[in-house]
């Protein structure tokens, strides 16, 4: 399994340090060229040609970092591909996407463009906990607390697996499912604030570096390499700083444009 880091910070954001720019994309993950997880950066880190070959999007919610270059990547493929680009995930997420986002005010509806025969983008609802198997991969939906409807991945091909927890605060049953599985390689968790902005990140549903581990040792492994995203950028330095103080061997701060196999 491949996968490509495209974005995988919490914010877009950009500034100069030490009179370099430095450009910070939201969480997007490119597997095996074809299949996407998530997609807050796709167009800004893909030639057209790459974005070409995506054929699943599986998006884990609806917030705007999550979903940020739809828009952008079906005005992208318009007239380049000759089959819809499947965008994947709960009915709560598709319903917010069809009402609220290709609705034709705030975007066009390219599930219905240019024809609804010929259309850019098409919608499929995964049922949670059942495996939905594209591209040669078995994806799972498991349900995580964030303060909108939100499910983590599982995925898997034939050699391994890896967990993806999406936007989550403390949670139980996708640990309690990854635990169980024999060819787990590894688990990205997201990482949002530092530990002293931990009420902050339980009011919005997300997870700080002590946080992060106590999630992560639900699923028994410590050997497992644990892959750390989703931070905001202000505090990047802290939160940085605070993981390293918790544990250091086999945790990775993920930056965008990594390529990682397992």
């Amino acid at each position: 399994m491949r996968i490509k880091v495209l974005g995988c910070y919490g914010a877009d954001f950009y500034e100069k340090k030490k009179g370099k720019a430095i450009r910070y994309n939201p969480s997007g993950f490119l597997v095996n060229r074809s299949v996407a997880l998530d997609a807050g950066t796709l167009c800004g880190a893909l030639t057209l040609p790459e974005l070409t070959q995506i054929r699943y999007v599986f998006i884990s919610h609806a917030h705007l970092d999550h979903i940020q270059s739809l828009p952008f990547l079906a005005e992208t493929l318009y007239g380049k591909i000759q089959s819809p680009v499947v965008i994947v995930s709960i009915a709560e997420v598709i319903d917010v996407l069809q009402k609220h986002f290709f609705n034709g005010h705030l975007w066009p509806d390219f599930t219905k463009l240019p024809t609804s025969e010929n259309r850019i983008l098409s919608y499929q609802v995964i049922p949670v906990g059942k495996p939905m198997e594209v591209e040669g991969l078995k994806v799972t939906a498991i349900h995580v607390s964030h303060i909108v409807p939100t499910v983590g991945f599982i995925v898997e091909d034939d050699q391994s697996a890896i967990v993806y927890s999406g936007d989550t605060w403390k949670t139980e049953e996708l640990w309690k499912i990854a635990s169980q599985i024999k060819n787990l390689k590894a688990i990205f968790v997201e990482s949002s604030f530092p530990d002293q902005l931990s009420r902050l990140a339980m009011i919005s549903g997300h997870l700080t570096p002590e946080l992060t581990f106590q999630e992560f040792n639900k699923v028994h492994r410590p050997d497992l390499p644990l892959y750390v995203y989703h931070m905001k950028p202000p505090y990047l330095g802290e939160i940085r700083r605070q993981i390293k103080g918790l544990r250091k061997k086999g945790v990775h701060l993920l930056r965008d444009g990594q390529t990682l196999r397992f």
